[in-house]
C-alpha cells in the first residue's frame, strides 16, 4: 500500500517501527493538543513502546491494526482503527481510533495517505461506514476531517482518561467512496 506522495508509503507498522510510533505519537499529542488537553495527561502513558510493541506481537482480538506512514525511510505517522469502540455501533461500523502525524509532517498529505488507508481496510473487513472522534477544540483536526468528507454527525463525549475535552464524532460512508487521497 502506498500514497502520499513525496516517498511516502502507508503500510503494517511492524515490531521495528516501535520506537518511532511512540516518538511520532508523543510529538504530534504535544502540539496538537497543547491548551486542549490538561497537561497532567501525559502522551507517554499511553504510547509506551512496550504497550505498543506488545500490541503488534500478535493480531489483535478487537480486529484492530495500525498502519505506519514512512516518510524517505522514516516512520512518521500512523493510524490505529478497527470496530467502532461506541457500546451502540451497529457492527457495519468501523472506527478511526487514533492518527498520529509528526508534526514536521503536517499538511504534507501524510494524514490523507493515512486515513484512506485506514478506510480502505476497514471497508476490505466489511465496514459501511467509519467514524472518527475528534476534539471540539482543535480547528486543524475539525478541517482536516471535514476536507475528507466526514460528517458531523451530533455524536458528543468526554473521556475521563482523555483529560474531558469535549470530542465530536464524524462519520463517512464507505460504500461508493472515491478515493481521498489524491484530494
Amino acid at each position: 500500500m502506498t500514497g502520499g506522495g513525496g516517498g511516502t508509503t502507508i503500510r503494517a507498522a511492524e515490531p521495528a517501527d516501535v520506537d518511532a510510533l511512540a516518538d511520532t505519537a508523543i510529538a504530534a499529542w504535544e502540539e496538537g493538543f497543547r491548551g486542549i488537553v490538561p497537561e497532567r495527561v501525559d502522551p507517554r502513558t499511553a504510547w509506551q513502546p512496550a504497550r505498543i510493541a506488545e500490541r503488534l506481537a500478535a493480531p489483535a482480538a478487537d480486529g484492530s491494526a495500525i498502519l505506519a506512514a514512512e516518510v524517505d525511510g522514516d516512520v512518521r505517522g500512523l493510524v490505529l482503527y478497527g470496530p467502532s469502540r461506541d457500546r451502540r455501533a451497529a457492527p457495519h461500523e468501523g472506527e478511526i481510533v487514533a492518527l498520529y502525524v509528526h508534526p514536521q509532517n503536517w499538511r504534507s498529505g501524510v494524514g490523507r495517505a493515512l486515513v484512506e488507508g485506514a478506510l480502505e481496510a476497514l471497508t476490505a473487513a466489511g465496514h459501511s461506514e467509519a467514524i472518527v472522534w475528534t476534539l471540539a477544540e482543535s480547528a486543524r483536526n475539525l478541517a482536516f476531517y471535514d476536507s475528507l468528507g466526514f460528517a458531523r454527525d451530533g455524536g458528543t463525549q468526554r473521556r475521563p482518561s482523555f483529560g474531558s475535552p469535549l470530542e465530536v464524532r464524524f462519520r463517512i460512508s464507505l460504500g461508493g467512496r472515491e478515493a481521498i487521497a489524491g484530494l
